[in-house]
């Protein structure tokens, strides 16, 4: 499973969808948050007061019908508990691949993810270097004939500020 290639295929889907609300959004993020924490597991436990806690939701009505439509919609598989004492669980759709289902062992995941391209950071590229228009132009403000950032080492932690 690729978190980052995951999250990048659901908001791709969202562009898309144009029925998904901030309140479906919002709770199929806490869906995800679960998700990886039970290690992506095919299929895992929920409980309602928690979901609706972490996805902000405060109603059960809204907290119902959104699980009820994610499921439709396919993002999620949702599985009710019989009765409020059984746990309800869930299935997560996988959107990190382009067809939606993989085998997912370790050697194909390296193998997805390791393009052999490297990102190259240029933002660090006149490291220790400084413009020297900016630095020129630039006043600073002197206080009693002092830089702003000047430090008094001498100082008396005695005396009030």
């Amino acid at each position: 499973m690729n978190y980052i290639k995951h999250l990048n295929g659901f908001f791709q889907r969202l562009e898309v969808d144009e029925k998904i609300t901030s309140h479906h959004i919002s709770l199929y993020m806490a869906l995800f948050q679960l998700w990886n924490m039970n290690r992506f597991r095919n299929q895992f436990e929920v409980n309602r007061m928690d979901l609706m806690s972490m996805s902000r939701i405060g109603s059960r009505n809204t907290y119902s019908r959104c699980m009820k439509q994610l499921n439709d919609w396919g993002y999620i598989v949702y599985s009710p508990g019989a009765n409020r004492y059984q746990v309800s669980k869930v299935s997560c759709t996988r959107f990190d691949t382009a067809c939606g289902t993989t085998s997912g062992t370790a050697t194909e995941t390296a193998n997805r993810t390791a393009s052999g391209t490297l990102f190259i950071n240029y933002s660090n590229k006149t490291k220790g270097k400084h413009d020297p228009i900016f630095f020129d132009n630039r006043r600073e403000k002197k206080v009693n004939g002092k830089s702003q950032h000047h430090v008094n080492n001498d100082k008396d932690y005695s005396e009030p500020l």
